[in-house]
């Protein structure tokens, strides 16, 4: 036999009926008969003072064996949000074994996940007439009373419970924050919010629920702080959590939107004061001028010493937004930092694309240039994109793993830029895989040079990912493509070489990344001359 003790006044509790006074034996009988209905038959009931006694034939142990297997196997269909499946499976678990609590309640909770409130309280009343002290059941019935039948009163008065039988429970603690939060009590909602990721550093709700109150009281910063803290420490339990990280990631990008308008000007003096530094670090005065780019880029910078001038030429988008502007600025003038320190070490060299390098690249995608004139294009228009994207290959060879330490360095040295380069690299990377995923640029572009951009895209999405601790997702597109395990292994490299480079040493990490994508021989080395006659290419 199983026997369940019970308190006599938790027979009334939860769902409000007023208690008998001075119940007989007969009263608590029916009464019991009529919570308990889903336990075995027949029930036995005994009262001993102020405590209830049931009892009931325990199940089989072959029942109970495989009522336990069939909700392991209910578990794993939640955990993969195919909750009407797991309905199915609980209920067959619960013919065998009537009184499993774990069963039962992973019943309850997937009919939450599918908002069927009627069942999802039904089935979570009966967990707590097995079980009055379970915490989590009081949080998830307390919200279903606030949010589904708009029944606050009722709903904190079993959060209270809750935190009367655990008084550190993380989601009782956070929904009574949201009981304050709601109500414009924001200094006890705080105090909720971090009394509950005290309890449990991983619980992502309570750190949303905390930068959802700073952003009430007017601290945009402070919450973009808790949202980063989400992303650091919060872990996503299974399908129910999507929603969470979904919401604070597009919560991230809005506060960094209002971040950016509200540093304008002092970002932009920060961005002239770089300027200036620049210009004395190199030796050279430096022009800004507006640039209508055939690519999708957002500016360049044309040094001093290689294209025989006396000033450097830094060339932004033309109608660029300001923020973006802002931002492409300080990532070009950092190329500059890095090439003039590689000068000043003595190990400054020039990318060349050269005749003998194009040849290399156009002998390896020959197969495409035979495709694209068997399509009727033009030998002039082939020739042209050819040598244009072997070209841009070559750049991007170059840049993604530079650019790479460009944006960790602005990261790092600049923090009232962040808000503004996190815009930034968010529009380029969009951007970025708009035109990969784009049929025509896929049709005319020769597979191996495709290949070789969806890697590198791959491989600077999870650096973006990285750098900005989980609060982007630019990899995910990448991940199913059969080119994203070479963009991990590269992004793993560039983890592993960029904490010792010095100046100078990033274009071995050039190579490094283009010996690992066979493409090593599609560019070559110059030496600077330390002086303006640009290399001969």
């Amino acid at each position: 036999m199983t026997t369940i003790r019970l308190k006599l006044a938790e027979l009334y509790d939860l769902e409000g009926d007023a208690p008998v006074p001075q119940p007989g034996a007969g009263d608590i009988e029916r009464l019991v008969m009529k919570r308990y209905g889903f336990l075995p038959q027949p029930l036995i009931v005994a009262v001993e003072g102020d405590e209830v006694l049931l009892s009931f034939q325990e199940e089989s142990a072959i029942a109970q064996a495989e009522a336990k297997r069939l909700t392991e196997r209910a578990e794993k269909r939640a955990a993969d949000g195919h909750y009407e499946k797991a309905i199915g499976i609980l209920k067959r678990a619960l013919e065998l074994q009537p009184s499993y609590h774990g069963a039962r309640r992973d019943l309850a909770m997937a009919y939450v996940a599918l908002n069927d409130v009627e069942n999802a309280t039904n089935h979570l009343i009966e967990v707590l007439r097995l079980d009055p002290r379970d915490p989590w059941s009081l949080v998830v019935l307390a919200n279903l009373y606030i949010r589904a039948k708009r029944d606050k009163p009722t709903g904190e008065k079993f959060l209270r419970k809750a935190l009367e039988i655990s008084p550190n429970d993380p989601w009782a603690l956070n929904s009574l924050a949201g009981i304050a939060l709601e109500g414009g009590q924001h200094a006890e909602a705080l105090r909720l919010f971090e009394q509950a990721t005290t309890a449990n550093p991983q619980f992502a709700n309570a750190y949303y629920g905390e930068a959802m109150t700073h952003h009430a009281g007017q601290n945009p910063a402070k919450a973009l702080d808790a949202l980063e803290r989400l992303f650091i420490c919060g872990k996503a339990q299974d399908a129910r959590s999507k929603p969470v990280f979904e919401g604070a990631r597009q919560f991230y990008v809005k506060l960094q939107a209002d971040l950016t308008a509200r540093n304008e000007s002092e970002v932009f003096k920060l961005v002239q004061n770089y300027k200036a530094d620049m210009a004395r670090l190199s030796g050279y005065p430096i022009q800004v001028e507006e640039e209508t780019f055939d690519s999708k880029v957002g500016a360049t910078i044309q040094v001093a010493w290689k294209h025989q001038r006396d000033f450097h030429l830094l060339k932004v988008r033309r109608n660029c937004p300001t923020h973006l502007s802002h931002h492409f600025q300080c990532h070009e003038l950092t190329h500059l930092k890095f090439e003039s320190e590689a000068r000043k070490a003595g190990k400054n060299r020039f990318l060349a694309i050269t005749a003998r390098t194009r040849e290399t690249a156009l002998r390896a995608v020959a197969g495409d240039i035979r495709r694209l004139e068997r399509a009727g294009h033009s030998d002039a228009d082939i020739t042209e994109r050819m040598l244009t994207l072997v070209t841009r290959m070559g750049e991007f060879l170059l840049n993604c793993p530079v650019d790479m330490l460009i944006e960790r360095h602005l990261r790092e040295t600049f923090q009232l830029l962040r808000p503004a380069q996190f815009i930034s690299v968010r529009f380029m990377a969009l951007e970025a895989w708009q035109a990969e995923s784009d049929p025509d640029n896929r049709h005319l572009t020769p597979r191996k040079i495709f290949q070789a951009s969806l890697t590198l895209n791959g491989a600077y999405g999870l650096f973006l990912d990285d750098l900005f601790h989980g609060a982007t997702t630019f990899a995910a597109p990448y991940r199913s493509l059969e080119t994203f395990g070479l963009s991990q292994r590269l992004h793993q490299h560039w983890q592993a070489r960029a904490k010792t480079l010095g100046p100078g040493e990033e274009y071995a990490l050039v190579d490094e990344f283009s010996d690992m994508m066979g493409l090593r021989d599609w560019y070559e080395w110059r030496p600077d001359p330390g002086q303006h006659e640009p290399p001969t290419t």
